[in-house]
């Protein structure tokens, strides 16, 4: 009887561990990544003091930076739209030699009909750092692959800062860029080091993920 148990459960933990097995995500190469939506991953708002240029974290319902999420999500998507006009990445395309073919085009309204018209194709060899994807020829790019390896999010900075102009008067504007660095603090810090006869107020810095969907 203590034989049959035993030999039931080596059964069931032996089924156990290949279901398991076959069910574990992986990165299956040749893979095509397409644009999908972007994604306001995290926010981080500071007020500066102006003597000592020392940014402290508050909260987004405190000072000029009480705005809502649908006036937020209107400011990035207007920023998003123009970009896209000019030029974006629109797909990736994984092979099994390393290399990566890196898709881009631009946003056409014309006839208010959203159109993705290509404009380029690069190809680069690339690398894996745990679920962080290197490309030789784009070291800017700070995309990770998430979990389930079905999607990739391509990090964006987007800084929205509040300037005392010598008026008194405020003026508030927003710059976007590639992600520089993960940390917020440090963001912080290279804006005002490379800054340092403005005045500002606020700083708001906004963590933007643009998903690519595995097709």
């Amino acid at each position: 009887m203590n034989y049959s148990r035993t030999l039931l459960n080596i059964i069931l933990l032996s089924l156990f561990f290949a279901c398991s097995k076959e069910g574990a995500s992986t990165f299956v190469i040749p893979a095509t990544y397409r644009y999908n939506s972007p994604n306001l991953e995290n926010k981080y708002v500071y007020v500066i003091d102006p003597i000592t240029k020392n940014g402290r974290i508050i909260t987004d319902s405190l000072g000029t930076f009480n705005r809502s999420n649908s006036e937020i999500s209107d400011s990035l998507n207007e920023i998003i739209t123009n970009e896209f006009i000019n030029k974006s990445l629109r797909s990736i395309t994984f092979n099994s030699d390393n290399t990566a073919k890196l898709e881009f085009g631009r946003l056409d309204t014309t006839g208010m009909k959203n159109t993705i018209i290509p404009t380029s194709t690069s190809i680069t060899k690339y690398s894996l750092s745990g679920n962080k994807i290197n490309f030789d020829e784009y070291p800017e790019y700070f995309i990770n692959l998430n979990n389930s390896f079905l999607e990739l999010n391509f990090c964006q900075e987007f800084t929205l800062r509040n300037q005392k102009l010598p008026s008194g008067l405020n003026f508030r504007k927003y710059f976007k860029t590639n992600c520089t660095n993960a940390e917020p603090n440090a963001v912080l810090n290279n804006i005002l080091s490379l800054n340092p006869t403005v005045i500002y107020d606020t700083i708001s810095i906004e963590y933007v993920n643009y998903i690519f969907s595995k097709y």
